[in-house]
């Protein structure tokens, strides 16, 4: 039979904080390094020390150390400027012989006017005109007017809008109606002699913001057959 339990109490020892503490920081510090070891698919246990005759050498302590250029950084790419110029071309093509010029002059006729607010040009009656650039017809013309037979396109060229107007065109030439879209090079009707005329020609403007420019020198400064 066991003895009967004595009833005096057992001595309680008192706790030592430097020691419990110690205590902790080992058990922590064991507890890291085997997440440590975990984490890298090394374990951390069960491995044979080297030389203790239990098969093949632990492998020694490996660090990694990251070289300080090898950290992220920002990738950096050479400046590329892609330019892109939209194909503009002459109307009546480069050839044409050119009439009356922009600006004051001597009116060649009763209704023509003395104030030129664009160019002539004399591809002979019946030659082809061409779209200057891809755009949208906002207007055709009443061939009884000064203009007689017309037709006014807006383009976008360069990040600036430009409306062109080609008149004096033959009757029942014109190609589109207003909305129609049309793309640079496209036929949009033929030279005539309509309206305030002393001969078979294009009169041809170009108006930046509302304003006429020099036709002649806009299309020098931006001819461009290919973007």
């Amino acid at each position: 039979m066991l003895p009967a339990p004595s009833g005096a109490a057992l001595p309680v020892r008192a706790l030592d904080p430097r020691r419990f503490h110690q205590r902790l920081l080992a058990a922590a510090a064991i507890l890291l390094a085997g997440t440590l070891a975990a984490g890298t698919g090394i374990s951390a246990w069960g491995s044979p020390a080297a030389g203790d005759g239990g098969g093949t050498p632990a492998p020694a302590p490996q660090s990694l150390t990251v070289a300080g250029d090898a950290l992220p950084q920002s990738i950096l790419r050479d400046e590329v400027t892609v330019s892109w110029s939209p194909p503009v071309v002459y109307p009546v093509g480069t050839a044409a012989p050119m009439g009356s010029g922009f600006g004051y002059r001597a009116a060649p006729c009763s209704g023509c006017s003395s104030n030129h607010q664009g160019v002539d040009w004399n591809p002979g009656a019946g030659a082809p005109i061409s779209a200057m650039a891809d755009g949208v017809v906002v207007g055709i013309g009443n061939p009884d007017g000064a203009y007689g037979v017309w037709i006014e396109i807006e383009h976008v060229v360069n990040g600036q809008r430009v409306t062109t107007l080609s008149a004096h065109l033959q009757y029942g030439s014109l190609r589109h109606g207003v909305g129609d879209v049309v793309e640079v090079g496209d036929v949009i009707g033929a030279v005539g002699s309509t309206g305030a005329s002393t001969g078979a020609h294009l009169h041809f403007e170009v108006r930046i913001g509302g304003a006429a420019v020099d036709p002649a020198a806009w299309l020098r400064a931006n001819y461009c057959e290919a973007p």
